[in-house]
């Protein structure tokens, strides 16, 4: 049963004035030409979307930005100039002023916007898409479905299921009894007692069906047929649900408190460079952004977040650290701008002294000292992953070492498969060989690389992983470029190679041999790998590691904190180094 109820929502007018024109010269004016009026507007920002040049107000909605808005920030002792980007999603901090064309020609921020909350869109089972065909919530506490546009306040009993569905931009509210509660074209939230939490009944994640604290909101998607689902949560409480989604609680707390505060600056860089401020939210919950309420929470992971509340990661020049991490480092890490490229398509990118290429294994005639090979040397990289016998910080992780063989017609198979579809993705890193021999973009032909004929290693990053990958067939001369493309390129499953079960070896640090397997895994480990081709052109790849190699490697940091004891500062800057651990607080700094 759903009891109905009001409530009120007002929008906050801080002001309206009614700006009378001059008259012309012969004393007349048309009231239509020279009365100019404004109003402001305090409300929460929903999304900002710079391309299109709108602000989502929750009550009043999209509205235009005029071709000459001003943005103005209120300090303690002055204003200051800002921009669009310091207007935030989510921030109720914010005043607009709207003219007589409802364009936006002035925005005031009341101070320094508060990280107090985190955004995230909340994704369909198997994290396939933000566009929900339904959405069935429940809570244990009970739900108020609130409609704050037309004042609308449905309350749905403790652990009854409500149904929304979406139709050409209307909302339906249906009760577990199929009862049609309500429809409306206007966003719905939905609040449960603090405390507790909202399950999502329609979806599934590794724990089952999720349960989310905070509030969510309900909208149509872009299509009007679709619906998007927003989780608004406390930032610090975002966490409690990241760091066991990102890391087993076995791992120990000095391993848990470096993921957590890694999460944390991750997470605040996302909330800050507006990646989805045209969705309306900061993250996704998938690893699109850092996986979320994927897993429970648990007492060691919340503990961990806990005891290093606030605590982020900054470069040398006070700029929030990109704190990448994964899953295993196979010996060596990499450096960032060897693996991602600028937003511009410049690569290799900017060089972040933070996010280095180290060694991660220990020399096995001094073990207190850590191995260095030459990782430009195709023969000594080969060597290096073929050993078993090598120990490092990840020694403990299955993915230490790895191997996976293919015959020349499933090479082929997984690569043609795969680099028309690469190519599209990504052309300026799928390039072909043109007849003056430079490497160029340019699609793919429809039969790909035709037959294999050879592949070699063009480039390879200060780590030893691979940036740049040439594959020679009867069709032409080809270079994958960036680990990303070439690992999503050749992908050792029977889906694309087109045979029989493609088996995965694996091994830990100081194995005698091979004893891990896994069929059909669905991309290259890593790009830290050689290969060996035989006469026929079989090939097997030696590899080590699972992940892209840059900032913290989760196996390493469990390795530190629990083997060797260090705290999570140390682990911290073993793998980010050229940082400092500040308090967010810093961040609201005028």
């Amino acid at each position: 049963m759903l009891i109905r109820k009001g409530r009120s929502f007002v929008s906050a007018f801080v002001m309206i004035v009614l700006i009378t024109g001059l008259f012309s010269q012969t004393g007349q004016a048309s009231a239509a030409e020279d009365n100019r009026s404004w109003v402001e507007y305090t409300e929460k920002i929903m999304a900002k979307d710079t391309d299109n040049g709108t602000l989502e107000l929750e009550l009043q909605g999209n509205i235009k930005l005029a071709k000459n808005y001003d943005v103005t920030l209120k300090g303690k002792k002055r204003v200051y100039q800002k921009s669009l980007a310091d207007v935030r999603v989510g921030a109720e901090n914010v005043t607009v002023r709207v003219n007589h064309k409802d364009e936006i020609t002035k925005i005031f921020i009341d101070g320094p916007t508060p990280i107090e909350t985190m955004r995230v869109g909340i994704m369909t089972s198997g994290f396939a898409t933000v566009d929900h065909d339904t959405i069935v919530l429940s809570s244990q506490a009970g739900l108020e479905i609130v409609d704050k546009v037309a004042e609308e306040t449905f309350v749905v009993p403790a652990n009854e299921k409500v149904t929304f569905t979406p139709s050409n931009n209307e909302i339906t509210v249906t009760s577990a009894t199929g009862e049609v509660l309500y429809t409306t074209t206007n966003r719905l939230y939905a609040f449960t007692d603090e405390g507790n939490k909202i399950k999502v009944e329609n979806i599934t994640r590794a724990s089952g069906d999720p349960s989310y604290r905070g509030f969510f909101e309900i909208t149509t998607s872009s299509t009007g047929n679709k619906l998007n689902l927003i989780n608004e949560v406390d930032f610090e409480q975002y966490l409690y649900q990241v760091v066991p989604s990102e890391m087993p609680a076995y791992f120990g707390v000095n391993a848990l408190k470096a993921q957590a505060v890694a999460a944390r600056t991750y997470a605040l860089g996302d909330y800050l460079s507006d990646r989805f401020a045209k969705d309306g939210f900061f993250v996704l919950d998938s690893v699109m952004s850092q996986v979320y309420n994927n897993t429970p929470e648990n007492a060691a992971t919340t503990q961990a977040v806990n005891e290093t509340a606030g605590v982020i990661m900054l470069g040398e020049d006070g700029s929030l650290v990109d704190a990448r991490y994964y899953s295993t480092s196979g010996g060596y890490g990499a450096s960032k701008h060897q693996v991602w490229a600028e937003a511009d398509g410049t690569f290799p990118s900017k060089v972040l002294p933070y996010l280095i290429a180290q060694s991660h294994t220990f020399d096995p005639n001094d073990p207190s000292k850590m191995l260095e090979i030459d990782t430009q040397s195709e023969e000594e990289i080969l060597e290096f992953y073929k050993t078993l016998s090598h120990t490092g910080y990840d020694g403990n992780s299955p993915w230490f070492r790895w191997k996976v063989s293919l015959s020349k017609e499933e090479l082929e198979n997984t690569i043609n498969a795969n680099i028309i579809s690469r190519q599209a993705a990504d052309p300026k890193f799928v390039l072909t060989q043109n007849e003056v021999g430079d490497f160029v973009s340019q699609p793919i032909p429809a039969e790909g690389i035709g037959e294999f004929v050879n592949m070699y290693v063009a480039k390879r990053g200060d780590g030893g992983n691979i940036m740049e990958l040439v594959i020679e067939g009867t069709t032409g001369t080809y270079k994958i470029i960036k680990e990303y493309n070439i690992r999503f390129t050749i992908r050792p499953t029977n889906a694309f190679t087109k045979g029989e079960t493609v088996v995965l070896h694996r091994a830990t640090a100081g194995s005698s041999g091979y004893t891990g397997t896994l069929d059909n895994y669905t991309i290259l480990p890593s790009a830290f790998f050689g290969f060996e081709l035989d006469e026929e052109n079989t090939v097997t790849f030696y590899g080590g590691g699972n992940g892209h190699g840059v900032g913290m490697s989760q196996y390493g940091a469990y390795y530190l904190g629990t083997t060797l004891g260090y705290e999570f500062d140390r682990i911290l800057t073993s793998y980010y180094p050229n940082m400092s651990l500040e308090s967010t607080s810093i961040l609201s700094k005028e």
